[in-house]
């Protein structure tokens, strides 16, 4: 392990960090060893340690790394330096900060939990302290690089899946041990997931032509967050979770989970290292879920999540896929009657295309729906502005010809009319949105026929609608 950042390099990250807060190590909140270890790790992609604060000048060795220099009266800190407050701080669990600018009396530090909002809601951010000299108390000063390079110059990007066949995968399902994860609608994500899910898209993507494993192997015995979480304890960054992971060399991971909330709350989404931008790899599998189960939000890059957040670091090809809502009975019994169907979407979409021609990430988000009489509903999302019209839309309680007719005072008449829908159905020959009224939304959820089904093959983006949709 080396410094392998100037001294600019050093001043320009801590700006970034200033103002926002830092979870390293996804344990605990936004601590200030926490911020510390952001910073140790940009230097030297290594981490710091020790059980507590106080213990970070005797519990690392920094030879060659750093300087290690006790504060005495003569002694004045520089910027950039680690500043180790006595277990007289933090409860008895010192504190640790970066200084930013220091005179003869004192010293300003950037710090994060400063004021204990480590787990408060919103985080306590990093921000400048004006803080006192003590005894004992330690100041860690980088080695810092003296130039860059041209190779340093370079922009690093995110790790690119190549495009020839035969990718390095792992799939990780969330869970696991003693954990069973969510549970709602008669399951529990950590069983449902390993038993449904995960195989099957090893399934495909090995008839693809890739070599596939799943994390815990054949029996998924494992728990990745556990497991990462465990080697952090240890100091151990080679062996365990996602540092185990890392050194395996594996072109893509994806780890799979359901989530949980309320009742109402429907759809998946794909979380990713804000680290790194979104890929291909990404940006399909988010296509594959709006395709299929819908989504709940676009692509989230987080940095308080552990996986991820080593992930970034060490410049894994990482994401965490939330597949639906557990806790959502719309998206369990989709994903119960077409968990092969869903496996193979979200292969077609780690893949870059299409497995044994069905649908993947990179088709259209509106998949051609199964031409039969069933009523059918897909989570399509949009806005819908009505053409003009003397006689208006009908608007009913439920979607089909049988539906009951609301008051004529609440049906769609005029382009200057919308509604935002969640939800498209196919009943007795036409289209439905499902919709709450902008100006009553307690009213509950209302639905009315953008028009009748003309596209032989029943295909929703060319039919002819009474008025325009904006997808979401």
């Amino acid at each position: 392990m080396t410094v392998n950042k100037t001294k600019a390099q050093a001043y320009a990250y801590m700006t970034k960090l200033k103002g926002y807060w830092w979870d390293f190590d996804g344990a605990f909140g936004a601590q200030c060893f926490d911020l510390a270890n952001m910073y140790w790790n940009y230097l030297t992609n290594g981490q710091l340690y020790g059980y507590y604060a106080k213990d970070i000048p005797t519990a690392n060795n920094f030879n060659g790394l750093a300087t290690v220099y006790n504060n005495t009266p003569s002694f004045l800190p520089k910027k950039g330096d680690l500043v180790i407050f006595n277990s007289n701080y933090g409860g008895g669990a010192g504190h640790v900060g970066i200084v930013w600018s220091a005179n003869i009396n004192n010293f300003i530090s950037l710090d994060q939990n400063w004021y204990g909002g480590a787990q408060s809601v919103p985080r306590e951010v990093s921000q400048l302290i004006t803080h006192y000299y003590d005894e004992p108390m330690y100041f860690i000063r980088p080695h810092y690089k003296a130039k860059l390079t041209v190779v340093d110059k370079v922009k690093v990007n995110k790790p690119n899946t190549s495009k020839s066949k035969g990718k390095k995968i792992l799939i990780a399902s969330g869970h696991g041990y003693n954990d069973p994860g969510a549970v709602g609608n008669g399951t529990n994500e950590r069983d449902f997931i390993r038993k449904y899910i995960a195989p099957n898209i090893q399934k495909y993507l090995k008839q693809a032509g890739h070599n596939v494993d799943l994390y815990g192997g054949s029996k998924q015995n494992q728990n990745l967050y556990t497991d990462t979480q465990y080697g952090e304890r240890l100091g151990d960054t080679k062996n365990y979770g996602m540092y185990w992971v890392h050194k395996q060399k594996y072109d893509i991971v994806v780890e799979l989970h359901l989530d949980a909330a309320s009742a109402s709350a429907t759809g998946g989404h794909v979380i990713i290292s804000d680290k790194w931008p979104a890929d291909t790899v990404d940006k399909n599998l988010n296509k594959a879920l709006k395709a299929t189960v819908g989504t709940i939000r676009e692509i989230d890059p987080r940095n308080d999540l552990l996986n991820a957040n080593i992930a970034g670091r060490l410049g894994t090809n990482y994401r965490l896929v939330e597949m639906g809502f557990i806790t959502n009975t719309h998206d369990m019994n989709y994903l119960k009657k077409n968990y092969d169907a869903f496996s193979k979407e979200l292969a077609g979409a780690i893949h870059g295309k299409p497995i044994n021609g069905t649908p993947s990430g990179q088709t259209p988000t509106k998949p051609e729906p199964v031409k039969n009489k069933k009523q059918i509903t897909w989570n399509w999302k949009g806005r819908f502005y009505p053409n003009a019209s003397k006689t208006g839309i009908k608007v009913r309680r439920k979607p089909g010809l049988k539906g009951a007719v609301v008051d004529k005072g609440s049906w769609l008449f005029t382009k200057d009319d919308w509604v935002d829908f969640v939800s498209v159905t196919k009943k007795d020959d036409y289209w439905w949105i499902k919709f709450k009224y902008p100006t009553n939304p307690s009213a509950g959820y209302f639905y009315c026929a953008v028009c009748k089904i003309k596209d032989k093959k029943e295909r929703i983006k060319h039919e002819k609608y009474w008025g325009t949709i904006n997808w979401k």
